[in-house]
């Protein structure tokens, strides 16, 4: 069956196109209006066909190509498309893509293909970004791999086809084959040959370990970026409009670290690596969000780089999202004037928190010691407040936040800042402000600006104080337009000019 790959990132149709590239692949959309007839040229010359950006349904039309339905005709083999019999190449290959990221394929279409799922995983990622983070800070180890990588697969090529050779000629060999003297010259020959490249293999490999272990050198790098990639991935759940390219994400990597400043040994460059990674994404995503979501995003941030540490366990990150304990506290709540303020929810909290190590013991110090943990309770600002002794001293920032989110849930929200900051620095407490010029410097001219606003907000004289900064004025290779009934075509044109002449175009009022 032919493969239909789950591709949300892009990478499956990237290897497909780098694959096929010499073999004049042929990339079609469902979407085109000849699609089929260029997937019939190809069926009949035998080339490979990517078919992308597929839904959660297929066209009817290319059934038959899905399930081979190829019979004999004359003595030639053809497969009917829509009306017409078409000649069918062996050679032909057919790949199918789609972007979703978690597409529901009814069980018709499972039958009809093969479904691999090319979405990245946290390794995945991780081992991506750190070849390239090698490439960039050491071309000269990546040069060396690449060249062994290619040294140790012809060498293993060349073993096995010397195998291939010796079988062949010994099932082809009549009489005693003692006697037969090409064949034993033969055997004497590829002995010498098959021990010379096995020196050769296992000299590579030796050395690839070798490179191996000085690349592994800057893998917290690539774990921080991993780390990143998928905050960034997950936030899309927050709102739909949160989507961005993988492409896009390890141009920011890339360009980061060639941009970041130079350190006299290794542990001091990785760290400048990671706080630059990690700063650098922020700001360049805290672009595209609402204000609103800003903080949320760091807060995730901050999290997800204390779970990958061992910080935060996967105890303390589900009672922390747990909106509600069920069940009977296994402890008997304290009675009295003191334990007033003690109310049923906060108290199975406290019971639930016995559950987990580093807060094991909690609600017992709290049953005895009320009046301090009161002071705490009734405290306007809790956050920052601290704990009662032994807690204050023994507690990291996250599981302080927990202990906050049990006593005082509705001041969660001030808490985190003060996580985020300790977590990751002040500097991600405060969003930094959008700055139209440091945008267009990290923009590329085939990627276009797109300003999402609000009731109120125009960003017009912002532009027009960049373009001025810039060489460009209004009238002259700085253009506007309002698109409205009947600009349409105006605006094509002015876009066509713009791109022939290297000007900018604003269009405005965008739907």
């Amino acid at each position: 069956r032919w493969p239909l790959m789950i591709d949300p990132q892009g990478q499956a149709n990237s290897w497909i196109k780098r694959m096929e590239r010499d073999n004049k692949l042929v990339t079609i959309k469902l979407s085109q209006g000849d699609y089929l007839r260029r997937l019939e040229s190809a069926i009949r010359v035998g080339l490979p066909v990517l078919l992308e950006n597929v839904e959660e349904t297929l066209e009817p039309s290319i059934d038959p190509v899905l399930l081979k339905q190829v019979f004999k005709q004359s003595g030639r083999n053809l497969i009917r498309l829509g009306d017409t019999d078409v000649d069918y190449s062996d050679d032909f290959k057919l790949y199918v893509t789609s972007k979703l990221a978690n597409p529901h394929y009814p069980p018709e279409i499972c039958i009809k293909v093969t479904v691999v799922n090319f979405t990245v995983t946290f390794s995945g990622l991780e081992n991506q970004l750190l070849a390239e983070c090698a490439a960039l800070e050491r071309p000269d180890l990546e040069e060396r791999k690449e060249k062994l990588v290619l040294t140790i697969a012809n060498g293993r090529r060349t073993m096995a086809d010397l195998e291939d050779k010796i079988l062949k000629m010994l099932a082809e060999a009549s009489g005693n084959i003692l006697d037969d003297e090409d064949l034993i010259n033969t055997l004497d020959n590829s002995k010498k040959t098959s021990s010379e490249t096995e020196k050769a293999v296992s000299a590579a490999e030796e050395t690839s370990k070798e490179i191996d272990e000085a690349r592994e050198e800057y893998r917290p790098v690539a774990s921080r970026g991993s780390i990143i990639y998928f905050v960034v991935a997950d936030f899309a759940g927050v709102d739909a409009m949160y989507q961005y390219s993988l492409p896009y994400f390890k141009g920011i990597f890339a360009n980061t670290i060639t941009n970041a400043k130079q350190a006299e040994n290794l542990s001091e460059r990785l760290k400048i690596l990671i706080d630059a990674i990690t700063f650098a994404m922020f700001a360049m995503i805290c672009r595209g969000l609402f204000e609103r979501h800003k903080a949320l995003f760091a807060f995730m941030i901050a999290v997800q780089i204390a779970r990958h540490a061992k910080e935060v366990t996967d105890d303390e990150w589900k009672l922390f999202l747990q909106p509600a304990v069920l069940g009977i506290p296994h402890l008997k709540k304290p009675n009295g004037e003191d334990a007033l303020w003690l109310d049923d929810r906060t108290w199975s909290f406290l019971c639930a928190a016995d559950d987990i190590p580093s807060l094991f013991g909690l609600a017992e110090h709290v049953a005895a010691n009320l009046g301090e943990w009161k002071k705490l309770y009734m405290a306007e600002a809790p956050h920052s407040a601290p704990l009662p002794e032994p807690w204050q001293g023994k507690l990291k920032p996250f599981q302080r936040l927990l202990v906050l989110k049990l006593l005082r849930p509705e001041k969660v929200v001030f808490g985190t800042t003060v996580f985020i900051g300790a977590q990751l620095g002040d500097q991600f407490v405060e969003p930094p402000p959008f700055d139209l010029e440091a945008t267009f410097k990290d923009s590329a001219a085939r990627t276009p600006l797109i300003f999402v606003l609000v009731s109120g907000a125009d960003p017009t004289q912002y532009l027009f104080n960049l373009a001025k900064a810039q060489g460009y004025e209004l009238g002259s290779n700085l253009h506007l337009i309002s698109l409205g009934q009947g600009q349409g075509p105006i605006a094509e044109r002015l876009m066509d000019q713009t791109q022939s002449e290297g000007g900018w175009l604003c269009l405005q009022n965008c739907h």
